[in-house]
C-alpha cells in the first residue's frame, strides 16, 4: 500500500489518516503493539501537512482511565526523509529509552517532524514549526484501537528537547482538551549561539558533525546564507548534511578541521547569530513544571548552557527539576537520567509503575528475542555466572551452579513445553505462570539459590552479605541503583544479609506473581 501523499482539505490537526505495523526491528522492549502512523499536521507556513511518527503501546493490562502517554520527540537524525525514525528505525539509544518508559506504563508517540519523510523541507531546530508535531501524534495515537488516557507528557533529547521546550509554551492552549502534565528535556540546545560558539571556538579543533546539520537546516529558512564565509570544503559537508544521516555526518567530519571548512568562530558573523538566535527557546513562566538534565561530558551541549537556562525561567516563575549527570555525554545522557526522570513523571501525573506481566518477564528472560525459552538460554547464563566469579567452569562451586540452571530448565520444560518441540514459546510459558501449581520449578528453586549463594559467600558466613549481594546482582545485569533497591527489600529483617530463602521467594515472585512491590518486582530492575 503506497504512503499517503497529501491531505485533505478540512481535515483537523492530528487526524489519523493511516496506521501500518511496525516491521519487529523497530520495536523497543515492552511494547506489545507498534505503528507506523501518518497524521494531518500543520507546516511551519500555516498550511497543512502530512506528516509521520510512530506509536508504541506498553504490554500489560492498561489503568481504567487508558495508558497515560509520553510523546517523545527524537535527536537529530539527519535532514533527508531517509532518517525519519518511522522508516529507518530509533538510534539504539533512544529506543532502549522509549522502551523504559513502556516498561514504566506510558503508551509513546515518536513523531518523525515534519519534512522528515514527507514533502517539503524539515525546519531544523525551529521549535515552533514542530512543536504541533509533537501534539497532534498525540491527538493521532488517541483514535487507534487502544485504551489512553488524556494525561501526557513531552519528553525530548537534543533536538527533541529543543522540540519539547516549545512544546511546553503552547500545549495546553493548542491542545486543551488533552490533560498536558510537564516537560521532560535531556541535553537540549536552547541557547544555540552559545553552543555554536563553544563547538567552533577551535580552528584547530575537528568539526562537530552536528554544525554542518545546522546550517544545512538553517537553510531551509534562508537559502545561501552561509556561502559568503565557508571554504570550498565547508560547502561540501553543509551540501552533504542535506543528505545523509547523523552517523555519517559523524564519520564525514572526523578528520576535518574548522579552519579547513571556514567554520572558525561561525557566531562572530553578525547572519549566522542572527539566524541562530531566532532558534533560542524563549525564556518565560512555563504553566507546566519541567524536568531538565544536563550531561557533564556533553561534547555537544555544554552543561552550563542547560544550567543557565533552568535559572531564567525558574527566575520567571517554571517549575524546574535540574539535575547533571557529571559521568553522561550526550548519547549516554538517555541511560543516566532516565530513573529521575520517571520518578518525577510518577509524582507528575500520578501514575505509579505496572507491575511486571509474565509476558514482560516472559521477554526479559528470553535473551536472544526469538520468541523461545531454550537450554542453551539457561546453560551460558550459568557458564557466565561462574566464570564472572572467577571459578573455572568444572570446579565444585560452578559446577552445582550449572547443575542447578539445567535442573530449572528441566523442571520449567516438564511443565510448560506441551508440544514436547524442546523449547518454551511465549504462549506455553503464560500458560504455565497461570497454572495454581508449579510442583517441580519449587522443587528446584532450593538447590540453585543455595548453590549461587555459594558462589559469593566469600566468607563462609552461610549468608550474603549486602556487598556480596550487590556484586552478585550486578554481574547479573541488574543496575547498580536497582540492586541496592532490591536488598533493602529482601533484607526485611534489616540485618545486613539476604539468605536461601529470601532468594528463592524473590526468584518465585519475579516468574509467577505479579503483586506490585513485592521483591520479586526488582529482580531484574524496575518495572
Amino acid at each position: 500500500m503506497n504512503a499517503p501523499t497529501g491531505t485533505e482539505p478540512g481535515r483537523r490537526p492530528g487526524a489519523l489518516i493511516r496506521a501500518d505495523p511496525l516491521p519487529r526491528r523497530f520495536r523497543p522492549d515492552h511494547a506489545e503493539a507498534a505503528y507506523r502512523v501518518f497524521y494531518q499536521g500543520v507546516g511551519h507556513d500555516g498550511r497543512g501537512r502530512l506528516v509521520t511518527g510512530s506509536v508504541f503501546v506498553p504490554e500489560g493490562t492498561p489503568p481504567a482511565a487508558g495508558w497515560p502517554v509520553v510523546s517523545y520527540a527524537h535527536g537529530t537524525t539527519g535532514l533527508s526523509d531517509r532518517t525519519a525514525p518511522s522508516r529507518t528505525g530509533l538510534l539504539r539509544l533512544e529506543r532502549a529509552h522509549i522502551a523504559a518508559w513502556l516498561a514504566s506504563g506510558y503508551a509513546v508517540t515518536a513523531t518523525d517532524y515534519e519534512g522528515l519523510a514527507t514533502p517539503g523541507p524539515h525546519p531544523y531546530l525551529n521549535g515552533e514549526a514542530v512543536a504541533d508535531d509533537v501534539i497532534d501524534i498525540v491527538r493521532a495515537a488517541r483514535r487507534l484501537d487502544h485504551p489512553l488516557d488524556r494525561r501526557w507528557l513531552v519528553a525530548g533529547f537534543s533536538q527533541g528537547g529543543h522540540a519539547a521546550l516549545f512544546t511546553a509554551l503552547v500545549a495546553t492552549e493548542y491542545a486543551p482538551e488533552l490533560d498536558f502534565l510537564g516537560t521532560v528535556a535531556l541535553a537540549p540546545p536552547v541557547h544555540l549561539v552559545r553552543v555554536i560558539a563553544t563547538r567552533t571556538s577551535d580552528a584547530a579543533g575537528p568539526v562537530c558533525a552536528f554544525v554542518p546539520i545546522v546550517l544545512a537546516g538553517m537553510r531551509t529558512r534562508y537559502p545561501g546564507f552561509a556561502d559568503g564565509f565557508l571554504t570550498e570544503r565547508g560547502l561540501t559537508l553543509v551540501d552533504l548534511a542535506e543528505r545523509v544521516s547523523l552517523v555519517e555526518m559523524l564519520r564525514a567530519t572526523r578528520t576535518i578541521t574548522n579552519h579547513e571548512t571556514g567554520m572558525t568562530d561561525l557566531t562572530r558573523h553578525v547572519d549566522v547569530a542572527r539566524v541562530l538566535d531566532e532558534c533560542r527557546v524563549p525564556v518565560t513562566r512555563l504553566d507546566r513544571p519541567v524536568f531538565l538534565a544536563a550531561a557533564g561530558l556533553d561534547e555537544i551541549v555544554p552543561p552550563a548552557v542547560v544550567h543557565d537556562f533552568a535559572d531564567d525561567i525558574a527566575t520567571a516563575g517554571s517549575t524546574v527539576h535540574l539535575t547533571t549527570y557529571a559521568e553522561a555525554d550526550h548519547g549516554t545522557i538517555l541511560t543516566a537520567a532516565h530513573p529521575d526522570a520517571t520518578d518525577w513523571a510518577a509524582e507528575v501525573t500520578g501514575h505509579t509503575r505496572t507491575p511486571a506481566t509474565p509476558s514482560v518477564r516472559f521477554d526479559l528472560l528470553d535473551a536472544t528475542g526469538d520468541g523461545y525459552l531454550r537450554r542453551d538460554d539457561y546453560e551460558v547464563f550459568a557458564l557466565r555466572l561462574v566464570q564472572s566469579f572467577g571459578h573455572p567452569p568444572r570446579s565444585a562451586a560452578a559446577m552445582a551452579v550449572r547443575l542447578g540452571y539445567r535442573g530449572l530448565w528441566r523442571a520449567l520444560a516438564a511443565e510448560s513445553d506441551t508440544d514436547d518441540d524442546g523449547r518454551v514459546s511465549k504462549a506455553e510459558f503464560l500458560a504455565w505462570a497461570g497454572r495454581a501449581a508449579h510442583t517441580a520449578f519449587d522443587r528446584t528453586l532450593h538447590p540453585l539459590a543455595a548453590a549461587v549463594l555459594a558462589l559469593v559467600d566469600a566468607n563462609g558466613s552461610g549468608v550474603v552479605e549486602r556487598d556480596e549481594f550487590l556484586t552478585l546482582m550486578t554481574r547479573c545485569g541488574l543496575p547498580d541503583p536497582d540492586a541496592r533497591t532490591l536488598f533493602e527489600r529482601l533484607d526485611a529483617d534489616r540485618r545486613g544479609t539476604v539468605g536461601t530463602a529470601d532468594i528463592i521467594r524473590a526468584t518465585r515472585e519475579f516468574c509467577l506473581d505479579p503483586t506490585p512491590d513485592k521483591p520479586g518486582q526488582w529482580l531484574f530492575g524496575r518495572f
